[in-house]
């Protein structure tokens, strides 16, 4: 029978033979009752409502009670008993973590008759309700305390920076001893092995409140005593119980100490209940409760410095919208939305599942050693949206896992490194500002560190896409990022870089680059003299215009096997003029054509121009003429000239 399916019942019957013995008043009533009575009550009842052994159950059982006793939930009273009796409490989802349905069912003494009330917490006085023995409360109850396997150091390079400016604040509340689950403390045990061991955040900038603190009582379900050493290096890592006093003043005295250099991680696991609507609360030891509304009035007394926020218990999708406000910069996810539960993982449930997750995410590895790989750009830094992306893809339980940044996209670059000094301004973008479509482009831009680190850029581009984060490049030097456009349009490309720590620089200005379907400029036309000598120096002029306005360059090949390579640039309609001369006589094609600054080359204009034969004197050339002309001269010259 499904568990949400089940509903009030009122039940008369006579009690079987041997149960009726076991339930009959002098029974009942007297001395302490064996393990076996309580069982086959509590057997009885069950099997009247239904429920099947085999189904994943939590059933206690309180009794004998008597007339006037009052069967009380942490929530609400449920009913004033009216004659002697059992009480079984039934938790129908035990692994999700509070509130959800539970069940009280209450057996009459005398009639037999059964009362059953649904309800939304459990009892006030758990303690005095006996575990039935089932064999899902046998698997349940056999999940153990455990530390997660300390990981090799990362390969990261801690040592450049000399300070440390993170502070993690580590929340259990556990609600009660009866239900604060044994996951609890291993959720916190392995997110603070992984932030003192793997980001080495140092012991004292590790807060942690956790049930009762060091109070040495029974403050776990398993009947055992939460232990203060988280991971196992004989320090106590607990500090203080997990009440709101507590957390107040821990966060107050945070933010009265805070810089806008310093970033904070806060971590829950726990139980959560749903007020109304977006209203939701965490449950702290003792019954306190922290709203969502009261933490979100902590965080927002910090200064505007990096703050990460990880949820687990129930509805905790409810304290997303209260936080992940201005100023920022601020990354909150949660296991769950604000009307649903969070559940623990089977098949052991020896861990909450989003946690876990998340944990080995940041981690590099699971809480049993197995390797993960989350860096999905592979930059050596897993970012907050990374966390969470992985996660979600992990978590397969009956939740919807949440995610909140403020402002958009700084998840992608808060991590848990320390924060350090971000890099300058990049300087604006160089490259081409007009281009066509589906052509790729290039562009580049540098900045510096200034503690010297490493930096990695980001390409905007004005289109809804970037580059994603490319490097690592050295301070000051420079960074490049192509593209490819694929609509018309006038786009602005910006740059931003952040160093190994992830702290991220501002914009660069921005270039506009402009996209079109690009057209060669007209034909050129070419005017000048169309004849002359060999020899002489001639103008010529040239023009066209870019349909787009570009700046143009020209060609001119003279027919003489001679060019003037590409000329210019000039802007669009100017005239320009250029000289040349031919050594020979000839008829000679002029040819000139133009290109934009996107290489577009127009077609071929063309000039005639005739060179007439080269007049030269020679005197040999000319006596012979004359001679020719007037053969009896020649006596006569040649006693002129002295023959």
């Amino acid at each position: 029978m499904n568990n949400k399916n089940k509903r009030k019942i009122i039940i008369s019957t006579c009690v079987l033979a041997g149960v009726l013995l076991a339930a009959s008043c002098s029974t009942l009533t007297t001395a302490t009752s064996p393990r076996a009575d309580g069982e086959e009550i509590a057997r009885y009842i069950l099997n009247q409502l239904s429920y099947d052994d085999d189904e994943n159950l939590l059933c206690y059982l309180w009794g004998p009670v008597s007339e006037g006793d009052k069967i009380l939930a942490t929530k609400q009273p449920i009913f004033d008993v009216s004659c002697p009796g059992y009480v079984l409490y039934i938790d129908l989802y035990p692994t999700a973590n509070m509130f959800h349905p539970v069940q009280y069912v209450f057996l009459s003494e005398s009639t037999n008759e059964l009362r059953v009330f649904d309800a939304s917490s459990p009892p006030s006085n758990f303690n005095e309700y006996r575990m039935v023995d089932t064999a899902f409360a046998k698997l349940f109850m056999s999940a153990e305390n455990r530390r997660a396997p300390i990981p090799d150091r990362t390969a990261l390079d801690t040592s450049k920076s000399s300070r440390d400016n993170r502070w993690a604040v580590l929340m259990n509340g556990g609600y009660d001893s009866g239900n604060n689950h044994v996951r609890y403390w291993n959720d916190l045990s392995n997110i603070y092995i992984t932030l003192n061991h793997v980001y080495e955040i140092p012991d004292e900038n590790i807060i942690v409140l956790c049930s009762d603190g060091l109070n040495p009582a029974v403050d776990q379900a398993n009947g055992q005593n939460s232990n203060p050493d988280l991971d196992g290096d004989g320090d106590d890592d607990i500090m203080y119980s997990c009440v709101l006093s507590n957390v107040d003043m821990v966060f107050t005295s945070l933010a009265n100490n805070f810089t806008v250099y310093d970033k904070l991680f806060v971590f829950t696991t726990d139980h959560g209940g749903s007020v109304s609507g977006w209203d939701v609360i965490e449950n702290l030891w003792n019954y306190e409760e922290l709203t969502d509304a009261h933490f979100a009035s902590l965080l927002a007394a910090f200064p505007e410095c990096e703050k990460i926020c990880t949820f687990e218990p129930c509805f905790s999708g409810g304290f997303l919208d209260n936080i992940i406000v201005p100023p920022g910069p601020i990354v909150g996810s949660s296991a769950c939305r604000h009307d649903e539960y969070s559940w623990a993982m089977p098949p052991d449930y020896v861990y909450d599942t989003y946690v876990f997750h998340w944990t080995a995410a940041v981690k590099g590895q699971d809480a049993y050693g197995v390797p993960v790989d989350a860096d999905a750009n592979q930059d050596g830094i897993v970012t907050m949206d990374e966390a969470y992306i992985y996660a979600v893809s992990q978590d397969t339980d009956d939740e919807s896992p949440q995610y909140g940044e403020y402002p958009e996209g700084i998840g992608s670059s808060l991590s848990l490194w320390v924060s350090s000094d971000p890099p300058a301004q990049p300087t604006k973008p160089l490259g081409p500002t007009l281009g066509i479509w589906n052509v790729e482009y290039t562009y580049t831009s540098s900045t510096t560190e200034p503690d010297g680190e490493q930096i990695f850029y980001l390409f905007d581009w004005g289109d809804g896409n970037n580059s994603g984060w490319i490097g690592p490049y050295s301070s000051g030097q420079t960074g490049t990022g192509s593209y490819i456009w694929t609509e018309l349009g006038t786009y602005n490309v910006k740059v931003k870089a952040h160093d190994i720590w992830g702290s991220q620089s501002i914009w660069s200005e921005p270039l506009a680059v402009t996209i079109t379907d690009n057209t060669p400029p007209e034909v050129p036309e070419i005017t000048g003299p169309a004849e002359g000598k060999p020899g002489s120096q001639y103008l010529y002029n040239l023009q066209t215009t870019d349909g787009q306005g570009q700046n143009i360059y020209y060609f001119v090949d003279w027919g003489d096997n001679t060019t003037t390579g590409w000329l210019g640039p000039y802007v669009s309609g100017t005239q320009i003029h250029i000289t040349h001369s031919w050594s020979e006589k000839g008829t000679y094609t002029i040819k000139a054509k133009a290109k934009d600054t996107m290489n577009a080359e127009s077609d071929w204009g063309t000039l005639q121009v005739v060179m007439p034969t080269e007049y030269k004197f020679s005197f040999n050339a000319f006596l012979q003429h004359l001679l020719e002309k007037f053969p009896h001269m020649f006596p006569v010259l040649r006693h002129l000239l002295g023959y």
